[in-house]
C-alpha cells in the first residue's frame, strides 16, 4: 500500500514538474516574439574610470564601491 501511495505521489509530482516546464518554455517563447530583453539588466560603468583606478593602486573592492558597481563586475574588466 505504501509503495502504491509513493508512485501515485511521485507521479503526480513528475506531472507537476512539466506543466511548470511547459509553462517557462511558453513564456519564454512569448517574451522573445514580443522582442523583450530577457536575463539580468546589464551594469553600464566607466572601463576607462576602472582602469585608471587600477592604475592608481586601489584595490577591486574600493573601485567597486566607488563606482557603485558589484567587485566581480570589476574583476570582469581586468581579465
Amino acid at each position: 500500500m505504501g509503495k502504491m501511495i509513493f508512485t501515485v505521489l511521485s507521479a503526480v509530482a513528475e506531472l507537476d514538474r512539466n506543466l511548470i516546464k511547459e509553462c517557462i518554455a511558453m513564456g519564454l517563447d512569448r517574451a522573445r516574439k514580443q522582442k523583450q530583453t530577457l536575463g539580468w539588466p546589464r551594469r553600464i560603468f566607466d572601463h576607462s574610470k576602472a582602469l585608471t583606478l587600477r592604475g592608481q593602486g586601489k584595490s577591486l573592492r574600493e573601485i567597486a564601491t566607488e563606482l557603485g558597481i558589484g567587485k566581480d563586475t570589476v574583476r570582469t574588466t581586468f581579465q
